[in-house]
């Protein structure tokens, strides 16, 4: 059958393309055709970002950001290029679209995986990711997977809009149980649990794209996503290398002015990066999951803004809650046995799995 996944591809982000090249992978495999619907959220708010950043920041420090833009040109067009390659290269997109054209030629949408229900990120909830459409849904079937909100309570406008949308759905799936129990009040159908797209594709896959790093020195990796320059994280991986006499490497999520960071790496790369990394010490979800995914050895660093739920979700699960560390603790290395680790991984892998090939199975039937 023809499917259509409808989720965050195109920004300039690791875990982003990587999850969704993972669930168009995996879609494959089960024998189905698969597109990425390019509908992309900055083209919705591009203009409105522009408008606001000289509204809301004093002269000062609007200067200050255009200086810093000119600066690090050469390092974002190097990055966009290597983002853009990998995009080319590894999906199956379909034409640009916006909401008012997304393509009604589907047999199944697909949406998620990554926080596609976050308001913060959407500017309040964008329907499209909710599965409304401009068409009639006729009998197409509508699909989430993975799709994740990273909020603990929803207001009273919130719920009701939760309420209506997801009766757009055949099967809903969400990647975090917090968000699983916070939808299922507002909807009959069960909303399940299951893994991360990258965590569907085993290590092999991952290997076989992933792209041998340069540097010859043992080093701890370091990725940041929420706060880029957190000190308290930083000192916790020199900390580490330390002891394991490695030095420490880190991975900008954006073209930034610090000359220690790689900047412009592109997925394959810092899939490499991950792979060979002698540690990982991270505050990024998808840092965790790769870390996972390559069998290494890892931290992941709670930095208690409410945004370590997904982190935390998939450690508690897999039996990794120890590798749960606060911003102010300076851990004594450790490895990790993997063994019983990987066990946990295949099982919910398996469950996932079926999660997707049941809800597919469903447009099959009634055909």
């Amino acid at each position: 059958m023809k499917i259509g996944i409808l989720t965050f591809h195109s920004a300039h982000n690791y875990g982003a393309m990587l999850q969704c090249y993972a669930l168009q992978e995996v879609l494959k495999r089960m024998g189905h055709d698969v597109e990425v619907i390019d509908y992309r959220l900055e083209y919705r708010f591009r203009s409105d970002n522009r408008k606001c950043t000289f509204r809301q920041l004093n002269p000062l420090a609007t200067i200050k950001s255009i200086v810093i833009k000119i600066i690090t040109l050469r390092i974002a067009l190097l990055r966009r290029r290597n983002f853009e390659n990998f995009k080319r290269t590894y999906m199956a997109l379909s034409e640009i679209v916006d909401k008012d054209h997304i393509p009604n030629d589907y047999d199944v949408y697909v949406m998620g995986s990554d926080q596609i229900w976050n308001p913060t990120i959407t500017k309040g909830f964008d329907p499209v990711y909710f599965g409304s459409f401009w068409f009639p849904k006729g009998n197409r079937k509508y699909v989430s997977y993975a799709a994740s909100m990273e909020r603990s309570e929803l207001t009273d406008e919130e719920k009701a809009f939760c309420r209506k949308s997801l009766k757009n759905f055949d099967a809903i799936s969400v990647r975090e149980k917090v968000l699983a129990h916070l939808l299922q009040p507002l909807t009959s159908q069960k909303v399940e649990v299951v893994l991360d797209p990258t965590l569907l594709l085993e290590k092999q896959a991952w290997e076989r794209i992933a792209k041998l790093p340069k540097i010859k020195e043992k080093y701890v990796l370091v990725y940041q996503v929420r706060v880029q320059g957190n000190e308290n994280t930083i000192q916790i991986a020199k900390k580490v290398a330390a002891q394991i006499k490695a030095i420490v490497i880190q991975v900008a999520v954006s073209p930034y002015l610090n000359r220690r960071k790689l900047q412009h790496e592109s997925p394959t790369q810092f899939l490499g990066l991950m792979q060979h990394a002698a540690c990982v010490v991270t505050t990024s979800f998808h840092g965790t999951a790769f870390s996972v995914i390559f069998n290494r050895p890892f931290y992941y660093v709670e930095l208690g803004d409410g945004n370590d739920s997904r982190a935390k979700s998939l450690l508690y699960d897999i039996g990794l809650a120890d590798r749960i560390i606060p911003m102010d603790s300076f851990p004594t290395f450790t490895e990790i046995d993997y063994d019983r680790v990987n066990d946990k991984v295949t099982d919910l892998r398996l469950k996932s799995a079926e999660f997707l090939r049941r809800s597919l199975s469903l447009w099959e039937s009634q055909s």
